[in-house]
């Protein structure tokens, strides 16, 4: 499959994009960020997608020559492909020992600053970044080897916040170069932008032979040959050992592991709020559940269960829930599809509003 085609289907299957959305690139020049820039350029023009789309390229004071022939790179294309670039620049070593941070963590910090500001600067829907598939494992297997629970085994996900929590504010140290930053002061930046990875399913192979069929250039980076560097040394050399001595499918393998961790990690949350509106559902006689990502409805057996707490809490007796009801129950948690409003025993009233699904008794008197 054509990477633009499996960008289209991540993007549409995942809705990480939404249609007329305006569309921010991290743009770094490399192959990853090209293209993905080249691959939403294409995917711009289809009816149902329509979204429209700016990059950002941020200059990181770290590689001399070789950054300031990054940054003249990113502004060319985006001049050839008629896109807007808002462009900065940030001392990345000092502020590194200024936060006694490393160059790589302290790059980072730096960036999710920059592109939160940018995005707001220019009103944009959402931040796409380049991440793909080895990137994804080789993060999995460096985070097997320090050590790391179920939130660090997803790895880097298909979405996530613009803004680090938790991290100092570096919004000052970033220079901006171009003239389209409206402001210096700190940006309010809406809660519903976050970063998606449309090619996170797209291995680095797909993207080199991309850039190759389109006989696109793009920069490449020195350092990531450097087997000094941990991560380096992961995918130039652990990875392949793995490959090679041990098991064929050891980059699937980490994938599925990833997957499966991501899951169970979005089941974890949703069923915290699930007890949260258990608890309340006694006094208020309405029991509201929020509605997990349509990619992981609830199980039949969890549903099953939750009409049983239901008929404990509001006293039902005689009502006779069966795995029949709980089908229909997963069945509105669909929201594209299938009824809205359900009936079932003792008089209670099931229905889909917006991302919640609440369940009532009518003519009570809880």
């Amino acid at each position: 499959m054509r990477l633009p085609l499996r960008v289209a289907h991540a993007i549409r299957s995942r809705q990480l994009i939404a249609p007329g959305a305006h569309v921010l690139v991290a743009l770094s020049g490399g192959p990853d960020s090209v293209a993905l820039l080249r691959c939403l350029v294409e995917l711009s023009a289809k009816r149902d997608l329509a979204f429209r789309l700016s990059a950002a390229h941020l200059h990181h004071g770290i590689r001399g020559k070789d950054a300031d022939a990054d940054e003249a790179f990113c502004v060319k294309l985006c001049a050839t492909l008629k896109l807007p670039l808002l462009t900065a620049r940030a001392d990345t070593p000092s502020l590194a020992r200024e936060l006694k941070r490393s160059l790589e963590e302290t790059a980072r910090i730096l960036r999710h600053s920059f592109l939160a500001d940018a995005a707001e600067q220019l009103g944009c829907d959402t931040v796409a970044v380049g991440h793909h598939a080895d990137d994804r494992i080789e993060t999995v297997l460096f985070r097997l080897c320090r050590g790391t629970g179920l939130a660090g085994l997803q790895g880097i996900g298909w979405t996530g916040p613009v803004r680090l929590i938790g991290e100092p504010d570096v919004a000052a140290r970033i220079v901006w170069s171009s003239s389209h930053h409206l402001s210096t002061q700190a940006s309010v930046l809406s809660p519903s932008v976050s970063v998606v990875r449309p090619l996170l399913e797209c291995s680095r192979a797909e993207v080199l032979a991309y850039l190759k069929s389109k006989r696109q250039r793009f920069r490449t980076d020195e350092t990531n040959f450097d087997t000094g560097i941990p991560r380096n040394a992961l995918r130039k050399i652990v990875l392949p050992a793995l490959e090679e001595k041990v098991h064929a499918g050891a980059r699937a393998a980490l994938w599925r592991l990833a997957e499966e961790a991501e899951t169970q990690a979005a089941q974890q949350t949703w069923r915290r709020a699930w007890l949260q509106a258990f608890a309340a559902c006694t006094e208020s006689g309405e029991l509201t559940l929020p509605a997990p990502d349509e990619l992981e409805l609830p199980g039949v057996a969890e549903l099953s269960d939750a009409l049983e707490v239901l008929r404990l809490a509001w006293k039902l007796e005689g009502a006779n829930f069966t795995v029949r009801h709980a089908q229909a129950l997963q069945k509105l948690f669909q929201a594209r599809s299938g009824p809205k409003v359900l009936h079932f025993p003792a008089q209670i009233v099931a229905e889909r509003r917006g991302k919640w699904v609440t369940l009532r008794r009518q003519n009570s008197n809880l």
